[in-house]
């Protein structure tokens, strides 16, 4: 490594551009954007929020700090570096780069100049060569796979931005000019999506409190802040001391008849001030009076109460609490019964725990929109209010919901309008979002759905700026709730940790391998199958019919896995397939068990199975290895048509393609408690019991091999 620095590179002044040029220059910038205050060439701090048209990302890395370089060469290199990458078309880059990845840019830029200036003893771009790079990527050894790229990324882009830099850059292809993907021997995509999917269990669960939030609990949440809201709006501007005292007086007479106490607060440790000493005036312990709720509620301004505390404020209130008691929360909303409990669904209200449950609200509200649309984070939060529309289908038959917004992956800074169809519960989730961002607006948020909800916080956040902590913080909050044991399920003794991603991920997986699967009560993963194909049959947009259908293959796969496994382990399938499955089964087991010296893991057994795999669709009563030959489902002139079976016109016990596991047993075993059920009737017409009878025990004859785990 030549370690000789030159004095050319110690000038800070670049050929190419002037101090005054303006950063975002090539950029799209958004509405509010002021031309006078944008960033110039010359500043050490650029300002990108201007040109971040994602709102959700609009104060998340809005800053590029040039001051992390120590020398003026270093420094001026990185500004050009980065205006280069933001506002020229340069070679191997289909597109400029994104304002909201230029923060990262920068840093993984910061990390090779750190490690060539710690090797070179002071950072100089004449003097990296190749065996320098092969050190930096042998340093890079413990970065993970998904990272790796990115820190090799502005070595290559040296090399090619050369044009744009007063230094000149680097005079040669680095590892001779092979490309990143090359370099990393690995795959261009990977085969497998591997974002965890959310268990049914799980999913199931926070769908249900999800919709309860929505269905019943609301209505209690919006009504305490309007009544809150009233209230503030009912306050005088200015009282005297009998004003004080009588509207208290009337206050406490009115408490009094309802038979309620003085309101103290939920969490008395994190409060001080006037509600303390009063606490201590009444002999409380470990309590503090809720003053705030008090002022309100009697119509009396906190800053009089506190001036007159001694000669009226105390010795009514002490009173009070002395022939009334205390209460926790005050607020006057009666709180709804929670139908799954028989009881109400938690305390009063006080102005902690309002908040809580609108921000509980608002993640109910995220939760159900993310689930039922497929829509990643960016889209949902680009949501306006008015963007749910319900329409006709094109032969007016069918009756269309759908959800526009903006799709930005893949697309441009400014993205592209497209729409999701989705089915009714969205239809609720969303009216009650824009609700609650009309009861919050504070002037600043007129076009948005999706913002922070704490009045007292002053931060200019456009969107939630971190949404899977609110969704875990939803799932701690509903444990609290469910005293009925109707929380939900923790996986492997720990809480299930909620990302965005999950979402999209986990409905694409149902919709393709459990269409018949059960959320939330009445809500079917096919009815949101259907809303979803008819959304997206004609052109994807967003990607999901593309998700949805590797999800199916992938799915395909672990089923037929799943029962392989079931096999070694001695558990036996029903119907007429069931010996032809196990004869493969076998197959497979005795190629395993032949290798004792091999591990057969999961890509030997894809490998061996995956002809099975292509040929698998789940059913509610049964599953299908799908042979159109054999089919009976297929009449003779759909037999060229059809490239997967008619689940509905299925015959379970005599179709050589059926296929039944433990699974469906549950199924079949309810059906026959129901004719059971009916047999008793001795009413029942001769007839009618003979059919149920012969009914029934086709039925235990299909599913007795389930029970007694051998063929018949």
């Amino acid at each position: 490594m030549n370690a000789t620095l030159s004095h050319s590179e110690h000038h800070a002044h670049s050929k190419f551009r002037a101090d005054d040029e303006v950063v975002l220059s090539s950029m799209p910038l958004r509405k509010d954007a002021e031309p006078d205050k944008l960033s110039r060439f010359a500043d050490d701090c650029w300002d990108i929020r201007p040109a971040i048209l994602q709102k959700r990302l609009a104060n998340v890395g809005s800053v590029l700090d040039f001051t992390i370089f120590e020398s003026g060469a270093e420094r001026l290199m990185a500004k050009e570096y980065m205006f280069a990458l933001l506002n020229e078309r340069n070679p191997g880059q289909r597109s400029r780069l994104h304002p909201n990845s230029a923060r990262p840019a920068l840093r993984y830029l910061s990390h090779f100049t750190s490690f060539a200036r710690e090797q070179l003893g002071g950072f100089a771009i004449k003097a990296v060569d190749q065996q320098l790079l092969d050190a930096y990527r042998s340093s890079l050894a413990a970065v993970s796979s998904g990272q790796w790229s990115r820190y090799l990324r502005p070595v290559v882009m040296l090399h090619r931005l050369a044009a744009y830099l007063t230094c000149g850059g680097l005079t040669f292809a680095p590892w001779g000019g092979r490309t990143l993907y090359q370099l990393s021997n690995r795959p261009l995509h990977p085969r497998e999506n591997l974002t965890p999917r959310i268990p049914e269990s799980v999913i199931g669960a926070l769908v249900r409190w999800s919709i309860k939030y929505i269905d019943v609990f609301a209505a209690d949440i919006f009504a305490a802040r309007e009544q809150m809201a009233a209230q503030e709006a009912a306050l005088p501007k200015k009282q005297g001391v009998t004003d004080v005292a009588e509207r208290l007086a009337n206050w406490i007479d009115e408490r009094r008849r309802l038979g309620r106490g003085v309101p103290i607060w939920r969490k008395p440790l994190q409060r001080n001030g006037l509600g303390t000493r009063l606490a201590k005036e009444a002999n409380l312990k470990d309590q503090i009076i809720n003053v705030q709720i008090i002022a309100l509620q009697s119509g009396v301004l906190v800053r009089d109460m506190y001036q007159h505390r001694a000669a009226i404020a105390y010795p009514l209130l002490c009173a009070a609490i002395n022939e009334l008691g205390i209460e926790q929360g005050g607020i006057d909303t009666k709180i709804s019964i929670d139908p799954d409990t028989g009881t109400p669904w938690r305390n009063r209200f006080d102005q902690d725990s309002l908040i809580v449950e609108e921000k509980n609200l608002q993640a109910a509200a995220y939760i159900i929109c993310a689930y039922f649309t497929g829509m990643r984070d960016g889209e949902i939060q680009a949501m306006e209010p008015g963007c749910l529309r319900n329409s006709l289908s094109a032969d007016g038959m069918l009756r269309r919901l759908s959800v526009r917004s903006t799709l930005f992956k893949g697309r441009d800074v400014r993205g592209e309008q497209a729409e999701w169809i989705t089915i009714e519960p969205v239809d609720r989730a969303v009216a009650v979002a824009e609700r609650l961002a009309d009861l919050h607006r504070r002037g600043r948020y007129e076009d948005e759905i999706w913002f922070m909800l704490d009045r007292r916080s002053s931060a200019p956040h456009m969107g939630i700026p971190d949404v899977a902590h609110r969704l875990n913080q939803f799932r701690e909050n509903v444990t609290l709730l469910a005293t009925d044991g109707a929380d939900i399920p923790l996986i492997d003794g720990e809480p299930w940790r909620f990302t965005t991603r999950q979402f999209r991920r986990t409905l694409a997986w149902f919709i393709a391998n459990r269409p018949f699967g059960v959320v939330a009560g009445k809500i079917q993963y096919k009815h949101a199958s259907v809303a979803m194909f008819d959304g997206y049959a004609g052109s994807s947009a967003s990607g999901f019919l593309q998700e949805i259908e590797q999800e199916r293959a992938l799915g395909q796969l672990d089923d037929v896995i799943e029962q392989f496994e079931a096999h070694r382990r001695g558990e036996r399938v029903a119907g007429p397939a069931a010996l032809r499955l196990d004869a493969e089964f076998s197959r497979a087991d005795a190629q395993v068990s032949a290798l004792p010296a091999m591990v057969a893991d999961k890509a030997r057994l894809r490998a061996m199975l995956g002809h099975l795999a292509r040929t698998l669709h789940v059913g509610y009563l049964n599953d299908c290895f799908f042979e159109p030959s054999t089919a009976l489902c297929l009449s003779n002139s759909a037999l060229d048509e059809r490239t997967g079976p008619r689940l509905s016109q299925c015959a379970p016990d005599r179709c050589p393609n059926s296929c039944i596991t433990s699974r469906h047993l549950p199924i079949w075993q309810a059906s026959i408690a129901e004719a059971d059920e009916l047999l008793k009737d001795k009413r029942l017409p001769i007839l009618q019991r003979e059919v149920l009878q012969r009914d029934n025990e086709r039925k235990r004859k299909l599913i007795a091999p389930l029970r007694t785990g051998s063929h018949t």
